[in-house]
This record gives C-alpha cells, structure tokens and sequence, in this order.
C-alpha cells in the first residue's frame, strides 16, 4: 500500500529528529569521552615545599647555581647514580674502559632530542663539557685530570685521563655541572663562551615560569626519550621556614615537603604522623653526623681518651629519645647506605661509661679533689665543644646530651653555639674547638670524596679531620683501583684503621623524612639528594 503525502511528510519528520538524537548521541558520548580523556592526560599537578629559591633564570647545567634538584629534573648526565652507588645507564647506553683506567668511550643514546627539539649528539655532549671543564675553579679529577675530549661520531664520545681514578663515572652521575645542555641554551648558540639564556635539557621536565623567591613551574617534557611523567606539572613554591612547611602541608597548600629541599622539624613528626591527609615517608640516609676532635690538642693526642670519649656517649638514647626514633645508631664514619660499607667493616664503639672511666685512668687522669672531674698533672680534662644550630638544630640537643654523659666520666665539656659563618671558620681555617659537631657528605660523595676532603692532607695543609698517613695511604689505594674486589679490601681496611685510632666520635645517622598528601600516588624516594624523590612515578589520585 503506498503512503500518503501527509504520511511520507511525517515519516520524513520523524527520520530527521530521530537522526539529530543519534547524531547529537554521538556527539555527546564523543564529547564526554573527550572530557573523560582530558581528565585522564590533562592537567595533573602538585606542589612541592622548597626552602630557598631555585634560579631559573641562573639554571646553567655547567654551573653551581640555582637548585640541584631542579637540576637533576631538567638536565640529563650521561650516566645515573643507583642504589649503593651503582653507576646505571643515562644518555649514554654504554661505555667502555681502557685496562689502564684512563680512557673512557661513551656510546651514546640514539634518538634523544632536547627539550627544544633540537637533537643531542657527541658534538653537544663536547659542547656542554667544554664550557666548564678547563675551569680552574673546579675540583672535579673529572675536569683536572681530563687530557681530551674526543668525538669519534655522532654518538661517541671518548674521555682520557692522566691517571686511573674508579669515581669518574661517580662524579659523571652528580647533578652538575656534568650535565648535558643543549648548544641552544646559550646566545650566540653553539658558542661555548656564549651567555647562558635558558635552561635547555634532555631531562623529563623543563622550565614554564619563575618567580623569584616564590615559585618555580616545571611541566613535562614532551620529547623525553624515557617513560613520561605520570604528572603534567610540578610546583615549586618557596616557603623558607620550617614550621611553616609543616603548616603548608597540613592546609593542603602543599603536597610534598622535607629532606634536603627544606627540613622537616623532628618535633614536628608526631603532628605529621597524626595527621589523616598525610603520610611520612621514612628512608635510610647516606649522610651521618660525627664528633671532630682537634688533633693538635694534648689530651686528645691519647688513644685513651679518645675512646673513652666514645664509650661515654649513649648513641641508643639520642636516636629513640632526642630523635623520635628518626635515624639510626651510628656505628661507623658511614651508614650502611654508601657503597663499601658493609656490615662487617661498619663497626664503632659501643656504651659503656664503665669502661670509659677505666681507660681514662689508664691515661693518667684521676679526680684527686672530688670536683667531679679528672685531671692530670693538676690539669683538669676539660674542652671546648663548637656547634652551630643554623643549619642543623638538633644538634644543640644533642650536644648537650653529649655534655652530661661527658660529665658523667670526669669530662668537663663548655659548648659554644657559632654562627654558620664562625662555624665554619673555626672548622677549616682557625682551628678554634677542641671538639665539634660536623656532618659528612651526601651519596654519590660517599666515600671518597669526603675521605679526600676531610681524612687527607692537601699540597696546602693537613688533614682537616685526623692526620694519619698510614690513612692517607690506604685512600690512595682505594681511590686508584680499578678492580672490585681490590677497592672493597682497601675501604675495609680505611673503615678498621679508623676505628683502631678512634679518629672521630661517631654520633648519628639521620634519616630522610619527607610528608606526603595522601592524594599524590606512586612516591618512591630517590637515592640521591639531588633526586629526592623519582619524580617521574609520582600521579595524584582523582577521586
């Protein structure tokens, strides 16, 4: 039966609307799936608490200013430092050393562009060591001890050294200035005396904005050779004082706060434990906080009294009861964290006031007039015990624990709290403190670069710890095997002479503490200082 007109018409009518509904469906699921998916990839951001500004603007990879951790973000080295110093691919693939140990062939990444676009290559790997390495400011063997710089193609590049040195490729992993900028980052670009413009690099993040003293922008990078970061954008807002840290991460102003970016308050742990938006994150350090002693004073020239001074301290009772159970008891130079320190070369002494007391006897020192404290030769054993508290306040704490278990032995112990500046005087030029407080290095500066620093006499001056040259010798030794098992043997006899002499006080091994808001995802700290935190795991959860 054939349709009327008026029939057709509605039909067609009814055809068309039903048409726009499907259409105006489709729409709408391909729109709300768009949203989905702008939801899903689209603007992830947090952001994290520094104490100090980060100099975008002075973020030269070949250079020491601004903040190492942005560093580390934006700029790629050719190779990476693992756990326990295990030395892990970067830009360069691999590499290969002469049996000599003094000339080393990197075979570089293929494919890598900078953050700009342009491509990196040997010839921008030269570029970005030229600008720096022949300065004579820096102390790096990388740069004093380089002989050339070689590129044999677009992606090798060879290093010769003037002797074997195993750290070189320890020092290649620091988060400058080893790192790789692209030759467009200074003006006239490719020029290595050029000005440096922006910071330019082959790493996961690069710069958005910058604010001075208030916060720095870093996005993802989208031509990163690697995974890409989960986050779209990472926050870096200033916030000098501690106690304010805290409160940022309690308001939510803040996702992420502590370790070397800006220390938490060890009385403020508990408050951050009890918080249920946040979460403290806990890991082992690789650095330690030890007692100096001034080898050019008498009664500590005594290996008595040097050990007592270890046996008095109750190492134990400054970790649970001053530290909150923050750290670990120090039982050595190192903790168990830096490369050749094992369990059986990481070894001190232990408590025992008993013993203390007898070894100082032992020595020649007897409390003849019951003041308390022992003399010798109608001197009493008394030192000046420096500090400071700027950078590291817990320590006046510490110290002042330190001072009554020192009593406790017939120890007379006067404390002199010093600013950074004093501090540090006292420490390296003037000598003025019988006993200090000091901390060792971080990470990939562990060992030997501390050891080379403070346990060995430079063409200038003494050893600024302990002057030992049997030490000295054994240094030399582990620093310049290139074989494993060889340079293990050294470091444990550098750990057991130590001991034997009793060249310092060991005190503390602090841990890393960084707060985390629960809704950031995927935290992994890192192992360096320089890499808190692999920023790239990091997500944040929607709900």
């Amino acid at each position: 039966m054939r349709a009327s007109s008026k029939s057709k018409t509605v039909l067609t009518t009814s055809l068309f609307i039903l048409l726009l509904v499907i259409i105006m469906g489709i729409s709408g699921c391909s729109h709300s799936d768009k949203a989905a998916q702008t939801s899903d990839s689209g603007d992830k951001a947090i952001t994290v608490a520094i104490a100090a500004d980060a100099g975008l603007d002075r973020l030269d990879a070949g250079a020491y200013e601004g903040s190492m951790n942005v560093h580390a973000m934006i700029y790629d080295g050719l190779v990476e430092y693992g756990e326990k110093g295990e030395i892990l691919p970067s830009l360069a693939e691999s590499w290969d050393i002469s049996e000599d140990g003094k000339v080393y062939t990197f075979h570089l990444r293929q494919g890598v562009k900078f953050s700009d676009g342009t491509e990196f290559n040997a010839d921008a790997v030269k570029f970005s060591f030229e600008r720096w390495v022949k300065d004579p400011a820096n102390s790096l063997n990388v740069a004093t001890a380089m002989e050339s710089l070689e590129v044999a193609d677009k992606h090798t590049i060879t290093m010769t050294f003037n002797k074997a040195y195993y750290p070189f490729l320890t020092e290649l992993s620091f988060a400058r200035p080893v790192r790789i900028i692209s030759p467009t980052a200074v003006e006239p670009a490719g020029d290595i005396n050029g000005t440096f413009v922006r910071a330019i690099g082959t790493g996961p993040w690069m710069a958005e904005s910058y604010k001075t003293d208030q916060e720095a922008v870093l996005v993802s990078n989208p031509n990163y050779w690697g995974d890409l970061p989960k986050l779209s954008k990472i926050i870096m807002k200033v916030i000098p004082d501690p106690q304010s840290r805290v409160l940022a991460l309690q308001s939510g102003d803040v996702d992420i706060a502590g370790g070397q970016m800006g220390k938490l308050p060890v009385e403020s742990v508990p408050v951050i434990e009890a918080d249920s938006s946040l979460t403290l994150q806990k890991s082992p350090g690789t650095s330690s906080h030890f007692m100096i002693f001034n080898y050019n004073t008498s009664a500590l020239q005594d290996l008595n009294v040097r050990k007592a001074i270890n046996l008095a301290m109750n190492k134990k009772s400054i970790v649970n009861d001053l530290m909150n159970g923050i750290g670990q008891e120090a039982k050595g130079l190192f903790p168990l964290t830096v490369p050749y320190v094992t369990e059986s070369n990481n070894t001190w002494y232990g408590f025992d006031p008993e013993e203390a007391k007898q070894l100082l006897a032992t020595a020649g020192y007897k409390d003849s007039d019951g003041d308390g404290i022992a003399e010798k030769d109608g001197n009493p054993l008394e030192f000046n015990f420096v500090l400071q508290q700027a950078e590291y306040p817990e320590w006046k704490t510490i110290s002042e624990l330190i001072q009554s278990e020192l009593k406790e032995i017939g120890i007379d112990v006067k404390l002199q709290v010093l600013e950074p500046n004093a501090y540090y005087d006292a420490l390296w030029t003037s000598k003025a403190y019988d006993l200090i407080l000091y901390r060792t290095y971080d990470d990939a500066y562990n060992p030997h670069s501390f050891l080379l620093s403070l346990f060995h006499r430079t063409t200038e001056a003494p050893a600024v710890v302990w002057s030992d040259a049997e030490l000295e010798a054994q240094i030399d030794n582990a620093i310049g095997a290139m074989d494993l098992q060889e340079r293990q043997s050294a470091y444990d006899s550098i750990f057991l002479r130590m001991y034997q002499e009793a060249m310092f006080a060991a005190i503390y091994f602090p841990d890393d503490i960084l707060a985390v808001n629960h809704r950031v995802t995927g935290f992994k700290p890192g192992y360096t200082t320089f890499t808190p935190v692999f920023w790239n795991q990091l997500d944040v959860d929607s709900k």
